[in-house]
């Protein structure tokens, strides 16, 4: 007696009587030569798929050749093709996923919405819906960007999938194999608190993607009973990220805002003073004695950087008397003493001098300072 059991000869005693786990077995080993008619992706079988294989038996006995006997999970000893049944189970969703950063970004003090481009790839093997949230404000870097906002512009390859609007702010469906193209735009400051910002130094940013959703609408989450041959489960393969662990569904990286003042225009400070008002006694607007006259002194700041410890000092007239709390900063009014520290005083820092301390200003910004003197 011969059997012939895929093309491949033995020589045992026939048993057509096989159990399933001999059929399971034997179906295994011949699916990595299998043409299977269903969707195939970079990264494997879609998910959901079903993959049947039965095993035949060809064999003689006496000389004669017999009907083949086909397999069937519970075992079959019927001869004839098409008495078997083939062994099915169905391939499981593979959640994977990776983020990467196009690069660096050298940005000028002071930018508004300045770009960086990342990249998100579904590397599992179904359709999955993607969240993206940044972290800003990292720590150990050098200073910390603001008013952040994520976009994805582009879906590739192929196009995006029916009902997914480009470009979105919200989440993205990726088929597998897909690639989403992504925007953060964050606006630079011009100082750190207070402190200039130099070349050179960087401002962290980290993009991280969470798979939320399958394509049924249902959650993303790992099955935790044992494989069900029959139903799709859910197993997580995604590696570890800048900001993440592997096996959590989530992958991040980093990209960096670098600082650079060399395309900045150097700070610059002007100053004006200029008369808005002039009141007499007697309700007019003649400069005689007695009359009240209101200066405006306007600072005004340009280019990009901090101008450090500003100093303003208006020395009064000896033909004029300065009327007292009559100093004004930016629409709020100063005390004459400097005990309440509110930057401003007359005749103490200076005799006869009207003193206001503006500090440090940010090189962009403009301040306005009223002060009031009588003719003598």
């Amino acid at each position: 007696m011969t059997i012939m059991i895929n093309n491949q000869q033995h020589n045992p005693k026939l048993n057509t009587g096989f159990t399933a786990r001999s059929v399971l077995l034997m179906a295994s080993l011949c699916l990595s030569n299998m043409l299977l008619l269903t969707p195939s992706y970079a990264q494997g079988i879609i998910a959901g798929t079903n993959i049947s294989n039965t095993v035949i038996v060809n064999y003689e006995m006496n000389g004669t050749t017999q009907q083949p006997i086909e397999s069937s999970p519970t075992g079959n000893s019927t001869p004839g093709l098409g008495n078997g049944q083939g062994t099915i189970f169905k391939v499981d969703r593979k959640v994977d996923l990776s983020v990467s950063s196009n690069g660096d970004k050298t940005v000028a003090l002071g930018s508004t919405q300045a770009e960086l481009t990342f990249n998100l790839l579904n590397e599992g093997n179904d359709s999955q819906e993607f969240n993206l949230s940044i972290n800003n404000t990292l720590a150990s870097d050098d200073f910390d960007i603001s008013n952040c906002t994520t976009t994805v512009t582009a879906v590739t390859p192929g196009s995006p999938l029916p009902g997914v609007i480009i470009p979105t702010n919200g989440n993205i469906i990726l088929k597998a194999d897909q690639q989403a193209s992504i925007s953060v735009k964050c606006d630079i400051p011009l100082d750190d608190g207070g402190s200039p910002i130099t070349s050179g130094e960087s401002s962290k940013l980290s993009l991280l993607a969470t798979a939320v959703k399958n394509i049924d609408g249902s959650d993303t989450i790992q099955t935790a009973a044992a494989d069900s041959i029959l139903a799709i489960d859910t197993v997580f393969a995604d590696g570890a990220g800048t900001d993440d662990l592997d096996h959590d569904a989530t992958h991040s990286t980093r990209a960096n805002y670098i600082a650079s003042t060399s395309t900045n225009p150097p700070p610059t400070l002007a100053i004006d003073k200029s008369i808005v008002e002039v009141k007499d006694t007697s309700g007019g607007n003649t400069a005689v004695t007695g009359s009240e006259v209101t200066y405006k002194i306007q600072v005004t700041t340009s280019g990009v950087g901090i101008i450090n410890n500003v100093i303003i000092t208006d020395k009064t007239p000896a033909e004029m008397t300065y009327k007292p709390t009559t100093i004004k900063l930016d629409g709020n009014t100063l005390t004459d003493t400097n005990t309440d520290l509110d930057n401003g005083d007359y005749n103490l820092t200076s005799l006869n001098t009207a003193t206001i301390n503006l500090g440090n200003i940010i090189a962009g910004t403009q301040h306005e300072i009223l002060l009031t003197y009588t003719i003598n």
